[in-house]
């Protein structure tokens, strides 16, 4: 029985649809740019994260940083996670994925060894990780009421100084964006 023109359509679609999963799952998820900096909300595959637009002060005590979810960025997201909504990367672009803001901003004082996370969050550098998978990685501590928060749903733990006791949860986001705002600097005395 001959097929019919909708029915050949859809099963091209369909096939599509498959090719670009499989593509999707064999790359591990959308790629990020290698030559791009970001400022992570989080570090799973699935994460949608904020691209540095612009920098100034890098390395000294007045290092700023500002990000932003890139058009690219949201197009390869959409394509993995919303392939049917024609305005997810749209979406995504002005709402900021789920920081729920356009821009982000995060600023440190390298020399004394102070960050001020694009959560909003302060914290001072205690040193890097001794082991695991954030080996010689920059470790915080928190201030204030971001010792309360849960990264990632993670349920990041701290001790009772805010000190951050496992790389998982924000651990890892802290550590880049120190990286893009401290390049080249000299580790400050841990706090």
């Amino acid at each position: 029985m001959p097929s019919s023109p909708t029915t050949q359509r859809r099963c091209r679609r369909f096939f599509g649809a498959a090719i670009l999963m499989l593509g999707l799952i064999h790359s591990g998820g959308p790629a990020l740019s290698a030559e791009a900096e970001y400022l992570p909300i989080c570090n799973l595959p699935k994460c949608l994260n904020p691209q540095v637009t612009t920098k100034s002060g890098i390395g000294t005590a007045n290092a700023t940083a500002e990000a932003r979810i890139s058009p690219d960025d949201a197009a390869k997201w959409c394509a993995a996670y919303k392939p049917r909504d024609k305005y997810c990367a749209k979406e995504q672009v002005q709402s900021g994925w789920i920081g729920f803001r356009p821009l982000y901003r995060a600023s440190a004082d390298c020399l004394a060894g102070r960050l001020n996370g694009i959560d909003g969050g302060n914290y001072s550098y205690v040193g890097v990780w001794g082991d695991g998978p954030g080996k010689g990685r920059p470790r915080f501590r928190a201030k204030g009421d971001a010792k309360d928060l849960q990264w990632e749903g993670s349920g990041a733990t701290v001790d009772h100084t805010g000190t951050f006791l496992s790389w998982g949860g924000g651990s890892a986001n802290l550590a880049t964006q120190w990286d893009v705002l401290c390049a080249g600097a000299p580790a400050p005395a841990a706090h």
